[in-house]
């Protein structure tokens, strides 16, 4: 990984509707209006094939996304101009403990050592429609369209370049569902989507054993 990680939460249509109560009751009392962004720093980074560590009597959750590596520097961009600065696409995993808030996302459930495994780059046409694909040990487990984002990947390029200044080397991903897949030791985590190469992991215990 050469750049930084930046994530989004409530970015899918199901995390919305799941916690649109919540959002109305106070403090808030409203859904958040702009992205809520988190970082996955370096110490998440894992390449395929590499192995996640799970922290022992914690829930841990796949996340299979879609990962947007930035090729130009990029500053207050508009979303039809996205495309320009995005040198390819990459499938990630934003792996995460269990959460009870997602106005500001806790460092202790996104940001553990192996919970950002990054795939390999490759070009695509468009991700408006993509399938997204989390299999277990071969069988899947969960699949979801792009199409049922709040944001689409120009338009998160957009929103954070407004304040951000993304380097090459940056990365974004935009998101996942509200009902995420639990993973165990010892299972291999696989996520696929058409066009790009496969981001397989295998999830062990804290100190390597499987």
């Amino acid at each position: 990984m050469k750049g930084t990680v930046f994530s989004v939460a409530l970015n899918h249509r199901s995390q919305m509707d799941a916690w649109d109560q919540t959002f109305r009751d106070a403090p808030y009392k409203t859904p958040p209006k702009t992205p809520v962004w988190f970082i996955k720093p370096r110490n998440t980074y894992l390449s395929h094939g590499g192995r996640i560590p799970l922290p022992a009597a914690e829930k841990v959750y796949s996340g299979g996304t879609l990962a947007l590596v930035i090729g130009d520097t990029a500053r207050q961009v508009p979303a039809a101009q996205a495309a320009e600065y995005i040198a390819g696409y990459a499938l990630a995993n934003d792996v995460s403990l269990a959460e009870s808030s997602f106005y500001r996302p806790a460092i202790k459930a996104k940001c553990r050592d192996g919970f950002c495994p990054l795939g390999e780059m490759a070009q695509l046409d468009n991700i408006d429609r993509l399938q997204i694909v989390t299999e277990i040990n071969g069988v899947e487990q969960d699949r979801w369209s792009t199409a049922d984002l709040v944001r689409s990947g120009a338009e998160l390029l957009a929103a954070i370049s407004d304040f951000i200044t993304l380097r090459p080397g940056d990365v974004l991903l935009i998101g996942t569902p509200h009902q995420r897949v639990a993973i165990n030791p010892g299972d291999e985590v696989t996520i696929r989507a058409a066009g790009l190469p496969a981001l397989s992991n295998v999830a062990v215990l804290e100190g390597g054993q499987a």
